[in-house]
């Protein structure tokens, strides 16, 4: 088995300024105890054992008040000689399973906990025990299998955060869209006061593509009161002083940084959180429109087919003429939104990339290409991903045996049955953002979602595809999506049915055939330009040029983030001395 990496290990190291800002929130007091929740290499232990300090504590008592565990013997080794280049030493931060670990009482929780998908998670039922034995509060039953590590750990701390104590954390964005974060969100608005989301549009971690949100909390006590959280985003690659010297106004003066407050009691925990960062007043007026509703009420959504051994069922055109497979036992596949600039597959377009099609027995196979083509696919070394194993044959991946195809190779019989979605949405977005009308009935890859209108519906396929091409749906669509610190926008299909579009139920015959008439004309136009499209939905929707003007601002700053997210802050890699 290979060797663990850091990033196997879920270690994304912390930028020193963010530490330094979230401990010095987090530690009010010189007898404060204070665990970190993913130790790594020390930043925030230092940061912490800096602030107690400047507090008042005494050398020797910050140092033994500090509490952390890290279960990397290197990174734990550049912990030590780090201390030791410091003449310090911290008794309680030692390697070690944090999950096996004799967590004590603390008053702040600090840290940037592991981030790993559970794909990539070992041992995962004796975390998931750990997490439920000393967190009472959290059900075993309502905790997903799916919950990534940064949340087993948060959970697993919050259990010790004595009532008033401060949780600071940085961690990736996902629970605020995925359907495991809702028992997160669930367990924060029980017990903490969670009084800052701070979302940041540029990239801070160097060496991963996660987008970091701040967690700022207080740990409820009998006086607790119904507070709001105020959702902060930090525009333009702002330093983090910035968001230090606003969070001490009452009001924000800088452009760059905005603010929307929600009453806790207003959370939702199975709603996606991450809206409230991305134009939320207009969010909320557009939901809340009587001509709007959600997606799964008018179609049925679902993601492009999952083959389960890409490497195998994928072939690209090149592959497909050195195979010399016979074309019978393939099929246009539109594997990613990134080969279709246009938003049509016209009958007759050449596919960048085939599926391979074949249900028929190795017998019925005998002397064709197909047959020698599998048994190639038999006798291959397969890495299985994130496990650092391999096996001989695709047909002996785990997901392979488990998903009951006869034989191994046929995903025909499953794709005839399911069909391919005339509509096609992108999960993937960066800038561009284009709906795709499969007139070719390519079969659809993972990257997209099909979307199948609902029967009895007989509404005009191009009236839908206006519908999804507008501006207005593209603002609902992102506002729901999770952003990578790449800047791409990641539309989960668990989400898609949520998102409110234009109702196409209520509209009149007249609307319809305009909106039919409006969309060919984009099809039409060579830069596919959707302004025509924008005005009737606008003026079916009863909007003046005031509030078009707002929709097209709202969407030049959701494409920001798309922007600011791509590039690395000067400031947090190269801070100036202010900001230390």
């Amino acid at each position: 088995m290979a060797e663990k990496t850091p990033r196997d290990l879920g270690s994304i190291y912390t930028p020193p300024e963010i530490a330094q800002f979230l401990t010095s929130w987090a530690i009010q007091g010189p007898t404060d105890r204070v665990l970190d929740v993913g130790v790594g290499e020390g930043v925030f232990v230092f940061a912490a054992y800096d602030r107690l300090i400047e507090l008042g504590s005494f050398a020797a008592d910050a140092q033994s008040q500090l509490y952390g565990t890290e279960i990397d013997q290197s990174a734990y080794n550049r912990f030590l000689e780090r201390a030791r280049s410091l003449n310090v030493d911290f008794p309680n931060v030692y390697l070690g399973d944090f999950f096996d670990a004799d967590l004590p009482p603390v008053n702040a929780l600090i840290g940037n906990p592991p981030y790993v998908r559970r794909t990539y998670i070992g041992n995962v039922d004796h975390i998931r025990q750990s997490v439920t034995v000393n967190n009472l509060a959290v059900g075993e039953v309502d905790l997903p299998r799916l919950t990534d590590l940064s949340i087993y750990f948060l959970l697993r701390a919050l259990a010790v955060l004595e009532p008033e104590g401060k949780l600071a954390v940085v961690t990736t964005d996902s629970w605020l869209y995925a359907n495991y974060g809702k028992v997160f969100k669930e367990y924060l608005l029980r017990n903490l006061e969670i009084e800052y989301l701070i979302s940041l549009d540029r990239r801070v971690f160097d060496d991963a593509q996660v987008k970091p949100v701040l967690i700022l909390a207080t740990r409820k006590s009998e006086t607790a009161q119904n507070r709001c959280t105020q959702f902060i985003r930090v525009k333009n690659g702002l330093p983090i002083r910035a968001v230090r010297e606003s969070l001490a106004q009452s009001s924000t003066e800088n452009g760059d940084i905005s603010r929307f407050k929600v009453r806790n009691n207003d959370l939702k925990a199975d709603k996606p959180w991450g809206i409230h960062f991305k134009a939320p007043e207009l969010y909320a007026e557009l939901a809340s429109h009587p001509l709007m509703t959600p997606v799964a009420t008018l179609a049925h959504t679902r993601i492009g087919v999952q083959t389960l051994a890409k490497d195998f069922f994928v072939l690209t055109t090149e592959q497909v003429e050195l195979a010399q497979i016979e074309r019978e036992y393939l099929k246009p596949l539109a594997q990613s939104p990134r080969y279709y600039r246009e938003p049509m597959i016209e009958g007759g377009t050449q596919p960048a990339f085939y599926i391979f099609y074949c249900s028929k027995s190795k017998e019925e196979l005998q002397g064709t290409q197909a047959l020698k083509y599998i048994l190639e696919g038999e006798s291959k070394q397969v890495e299985i991903r994130g496990k650092g194993t391999a096996v001989i044959g695709y047909q002996n991946k785990r997901r392979i045996q488990e998903s009951g195809r006869r034989p191994w190779y046929n995903l025909k019989t499953s794709l005839e049955r399911r069909g391919c979605a005339a509509i096609l949405i992108p999960r993937l977005v960066y800038r561009r953002f284009t709906v795709v009308w499969n007139r070719a009935r390519f079969v659809p890859g993972e990257l997209f979602i099909e979307f199948l209108p609902l029967p009895p519906d007989r509404t005009d396929i191009k009236v839908y595809l206006a519908v999804l091409t507008s501006s207005v749906s593209e603002i609902m669509l992102r506002a729901h999506a999770q952003v990578y610190g790449g800047g791409t926008y990641n539309i989960k299909p668990g989400q898609v049915e949520k998102v409110p579009i234009l109702n196409t139920s209520l509209l009149t015959s007249a609307q319809k055939a305009q909106l039919e008439q409006v969309y060919l004309r984009y099809l039409a136009d060579r830069k596919h330009n959707r302004s025509t499209v924008d005005d009737v939905i606008c003026q079916i929707l009863g909007f003046d040029k005031s509030m078009q003007q707002q929709i097209k601002e709202a969407l030049d700053d959701l494409l920001q983030i798309a922007t600011e997210s791509k590039k690395a802050a000067q400031a947090i890699h190269n801070p100036s001395k202010s900001d230390s």
